[in-house]
């Protein structure tokens, strides 16, 4: 009985054409010749979509793993395979592959494709060693059925605490110091605070696409800048007498004083005083007797003068700087 099957299987093997006569190749070892048989083998390719390819060629071993790319056809782990008869026998067979579907996975900014028999995403994602994380995103739910040529998206998203710190600019306040010689300058420096920020950042594939402020802490506070101005007046010297209508170019003329001498003058009439610098004088040439100075209308408006005579009485006084 064993005889007659393999007897049909013999005539079976007729029917592949241009593979009826089993070939031989021979090798060479030193002075010798081996020969090696060669078996026809039939490869029908079933894809997927149901579509089928047939492929005929020769080959030496009789391991379907071998033989299928030896006939230069493609071997996936995932395909099925099936022979018919066993290549063992030593005549021949017929070998069906049947395609895995090929499903299309976008994880992330990374795409790769998965051949799978696997009936849901979820089974996929198992089966494939691809985790999902609690707040990833899906495009299709874990129990959605997958096809050949199915696309899944994976969004990976990451939520996160931030911690943000921040300089604080300091305030800047002016006072003034009686005991600072008057105009006189003098800073107490600021310094700048510190604050924390946490925020709630959320990223999908690695770009940040929220962010929520959570808490603020203010770590370090600021020091406050204070500019202080001197008003501490010492009086160096003093001259009496009229002050007059100068120059428009000129604010303070003094008859008594170089430039650059910081005066204090008062109004006699009224006894309103102003600071003032003395930007001229009158050089080489002689002020006419009891002229003192020479002012803008600037200054003899802040002195407060009626307007009457050749301009108010004032008392001058040198100021140390």
């Amino acid at each position: 009985m064993r005889n007659f099957f393999y007897a049909v299987v013999f005539i079976s093997l007729i029917g592949f054409g241009s593979f009826s006569v089993l070939k031989s190749q021979a090798q060479e070892v030193g002075s010798y010749k081996l020969q090696v048989a060669s078996y026809p083998y039939q490869i029908s390719e079933i894809k997927p979509s149901g579509g089928k390819n047939t492929i005929s060629g020769v080959s030496s071993s009789i391991d379907p793993i071998k033989i299928i790319p030896d006939l230069k056809v493609a071997y996936y782990p995932e395909d099925k395979i099936s022979t018919f008869p066993d290549p063992k026998l030593g005549f021949g067979s017929t070998i069906k592959i049947e395609r895995a579907p090929v499903i299309s996975v976008r994880d992330g900014k990374r795409s790769k494709q998965y051949r799978s028999w696997m009936i849901t995403a979820g089974e996929l994602f198992t089966e494939k060693g691809i985790e999902i994380g609690t707040d990833d995103k899906v495009s299709v739910s874990l129990g959605a059925q997958i096809f050949d040529g199915s696309t899944v998206s994976i969004t990976r998203v990451a939520i996160t605490n931030v911690v943000d710190t921040r300089p604080i600019d300091f305030a800047v306040q002016e006072k003034e110091d009686s005991n600072l010689d008057y105009g006189k300058k003098r800073v107490d420096s600021g310094i700048k605070g510190e604050k924390k920020l946490t925020y709630r950042v959320t990223r999908e594939d690695g770009d940040e696409v929220s962010r929520v402020l959570l808490t603020t802490e203010i770590t370090k506070q600021p020091k406050t800048q204070i500019n202080y101005t001197g008003t501490k007046v010492t009086v160096l010297s003093s001259v009496r007498g009229t002050a007059t209508i100068g120059p428009k170019q000129c604010s303070v003329v003094s008859a008594n004083y170089k430039a650059g001498t910081l005066v204090r003058i008062t109004n006699s009439a009224n006894g309103v005083k102003v600071f003032g610098t003395v930007d001229c004088t009158w050089g080489t040439a002689t002020a006419p007797p009891g002229i003192v100075l020479d002012l803008s209308m600037s200054v003899l408006s802040s002195l407060k003068w009626n307007g009457l005579g050749a301009g108010p009485s004032v008392l001058v006084e040198e100021i140390k700087r």
